[in-house]
């Protein structure tokens, strides 16, 4: 069995700053976003899960990197991570996505490059045999469910068992449990 991380879930699994999807059910940062994707990348490491990273999402997080490239390169070599080139084989999939999705309505908002992108990101994931993506990109979700795969967000993501009592606490936005100082 394999898995795709896109960049969204990719960010959360190895920057401790990375910024949290918004919970579509409150609107508000998703609460405990970096603790549901660590979860996740513990149970797929634990069922030895090939978890995929396309080589453009990982252009895509080192672009915004800065300094913190080659720490992210690190850990994604000390993790169960593999990156997946564009290869042919992933080139002739874009392609035969983009053919058969170039008569469905394209959001104006998107510009061209982002669509190809995302082609090769699914393209790459087809290619892999990857049975889901794990992705908060609406415009990944359409493309890899029209090609049968599919995609789980990161507000539908379990919370580890053992920090689910965590919710029970006041949090910051970023997920942290907002410690109180005792009242004197």
């Amino acid at each position: 069995m394999a898995v795709l991380f896109d960049t969204s879930a990719l960010l959360l699994g190895l920057h401790p700053e990375a910024k949290p999807p918004v919970d579509p059910a409150t609107g508000q940062p998703l609460e405990y976003a970096k603790q549901r994707v660590t979860y996740l990348i513990k149970s797929l490491s634990k069922a030895r899960t090939k978890v995929i990273v396309p080589a453009p999402v990982l252009t895509e997080m080192l672009i915004g990197a800065g300094s913190a490239a080659n720490e992210y390169i690190t850990n994604l070599q000390q993790s169960p991570f593999r990156v997946a080139p564009f290869d042919t084989r992933a080139a002739i999939e874009c392609a035969d996505l983009m053919a058969r999705n170039a008569t469905r309505a394209k959001a104006p908002a998107n510009p061209r490059a982002k669509i190809k992108f995302d082609h090769q990101i699914v393209a790459i994931a087809k290619v892999e045999q990857v049975e889901t993506i794990y992705s908060d990109d609406k415009d990944i979700h359409a493309l890899a469910s029209r090609a049968g795969i599919s995609v789980v967000r990161s507000f539908e993501l379990q919370l580890d068992p053992a920090e689910r009592q965590l919710s029970l606490l006041p949090r910051e936005p970023d997920g942290h449990t907002k410690v109180q100082e005792p009242k004197s």
